[in-house]
């Protein structure tokens, strides 16, 4: 699969593609991970990296952000030709693309396609297999660990043999997650290879369920409220292309700038446990090889959930839905598949933290929410701040950085966190107001505006973008789903 820019900007170019390809990807990331350099998000590309050309007489698919019939926000819009079909038209296609209605377009970018091979929801993958996928198998096998005093291989407390594993620093930001345990029993130590094919069938099988519970059934806005969530593998994930029955790497997060380095969904029950990678991969293989049955099963699911609220014997509780616990928004095609879902199922609420700039700017469904987060490649922080230069109409979330309130938490005579009966930090009372300070300053909204959680959950949630709320480590995630919430300032952890 090659990607052809047309114009500034572009798709990003899936990290570790294979070489011979022209660098588009606004992420100066993929250059130097090919060259075997630690990559460092958040650069831009190269002028030298980009190009007008564009070649005709093949398929493509042609994206392109297009302002609305008002001059409003850049829309993502899809237009695709096929040769010996069409190509009499492509001209005219791409003239129209450069100058729709007098405006200037913005990431225009054409993706060459093979119709019969291409998954059946767009995204930007590359097949993993032979020698490159036999090879990161065994980067994560890794090689026991033996003890130099007594030539014999070292075991953990629980009487399980230690291991070095091969993985490199790129792996992370190249390569698809696979649990350890799962590479071992694909292994065979007797034949010394691996059984891909087993391992293509068990990313093949449909999920059971695809949502996910999120949080516990909990009062927010006055309402019991029970919040589920939907996603799969952070920055890149594996999926099997079912036209092909080849295994693919998937660049689920496009938008990705600084928050590779340290992102949330790369820890924790991600990588500890067997299950998450695997979920993910029939996830994600069943998102991109049928999209419709997905959607299908889907709305299923979430209208069982929002009967179920409806006929508590407790009484009627609400149904949220958090998209993406991981994972964004990687082409148009998936953030429509979304809204129709949100427009499937009106008194349901959806919502999602995004660093693609066009799913922020979007024009939404009613019931579906999205937060501009920040971290996000410059690339994209610079159509969001054309728009909405101090993000004062963007609804948004913010990490905030240690520096800002570590010294105001509440700790122990030791340093450590004292936590509250939720398991959350806590500031010092007397401190917060100095925290708000900070905060406002930092990010130039009004000290007054800014809210604890606790604060936040006790106000009555009318107006429309009025507050921003602080949300430390154990507390909730309901500021994400209310409209009246202008930015979450979440505290680092």
């Amino acid at each position: 699969m090659k990607f052809i820019e047309l114009f500034e900007g572009a798709e990003p170019q899936l990290p570790g593609a294979p070489s011979g390809i022209q660098i588009m990807t606004p992420q100066q990331f993929v250059a130097k991970s090919q060259s075997g350099q630690e990559p460092t998000p958040d650069e831009e590309v190269e002028e030298s990296a980009k190009t007008n050309k564009f070649e005709f007489g093949k398929n493509f698919i042609i994206y392109a952000e297009i302002p609305d019939e008002k001059n409003g926000p850049f829309i993502p819009q899809k237009l695709e030709f096929k040769y010996g079909k069409d190509e009499a038209h492509a001209e005219e296609i791409f003239k129209q693309l450069l100058n729709h209605g007098g405006v200037r377009h913005k990431n225009v970018v054409a993706k060459e396609i093979s119709i019969d091979e291409a998954t059946k929801l767009p995204a930007s993958t590359r097949e993993l297999k032979g020698q490159e996928l036999t090879d990161y198998l065994d980067r994560i096998r890794g090689t026991t660990d033996i003890d130099k005093k007594t030539g014999q291989p070292k075991v953990d407390k629980k009487g399980k043999e230690k291991y070095i594993s091969g993985k490199t620093k790129l792996d992370k930001y190249r390569m698809p997650y696979i649990h350890r345990s799962a590479v071992l029993g694909f292994y065979s130590p007797e034949g010394k290879k691996y059984d891909i094919d087993k391992l293509k069938n068990a990313m093949r099988q449909r999920p059971a369920k695809l949502l996910k519970q999120n949080e516990k059934m909990k009062h927010s806005n006055g309402e019991l409220e029970q919040f589920f969530n939907i996603g799969f593998a952070a920055l890149v994930g594996s999926a099997v292309d079912e036209t092909t029955n080849e295994i693919i790497i998937v660049n689920t997060c496009p938008g990705a700038g600084s928050c590779k380095v340290d992102c949330f969904a790369m820890k924790g029950g991600k990588i500890q446990y067997d299950g998450p990678w695997l979920s993910d991969a029939r996830i994600l293989t069943f998102l991109l090889n049928d999209p419709e049955g997905f959607k299908a099963q889907l709305n299923s699911e979430i209208a069982k959930e929002a009967k179920a609220g409806a006929t508590y014997k407790k009484g009627p509780y609400s149904v949220s839905i958090r998209w993406h616990d991981a994972g964004d928004f990687f082409s148009p095609e998936y953030l429509g598949l979304a809204f129709d879902i949100a427009r499937a199922n009106p008194t349901v609420k959806f919502y999602a933290y995004t660093k693609m700039a066009s799913a922020a700017l979007a024009q939404k469904p009613a019931n579906f929410i999205i937060n501009w987060s920040e971290g996000a490649h410059t690339s994209q922080e610079k159509q969001i701040k054309a728009a909405d230069p101090n993000l004062e109409r963007t609804k948004n979330s913010r990490i905030v950085p240690d520096k800002l309130f570590q010294d105001l938490l509440v700790k122990d005579e030791k340093g450590n966190l004292i936590k509250g009966s939720d398991g959350q930090w806590q500031v010092q009372p007397d401190k917060l107001k100095e925290l708000k300070m900070r905060l406002g300053q930092a990010y130039g909204i009004s000290a007054n505006s800014i809210l604890s959680y606790d604060e936040y959950t006790s106000k009555p949630k009318t107006g429309g973008m009025k507050y921003n709320v602080i949300v430390a480590p154990g507390e909730g995630d309901i500021s994400a789903n209310d409209p009246n919430v202008l930015s979450t300032l979440l505290l680092r952890h």
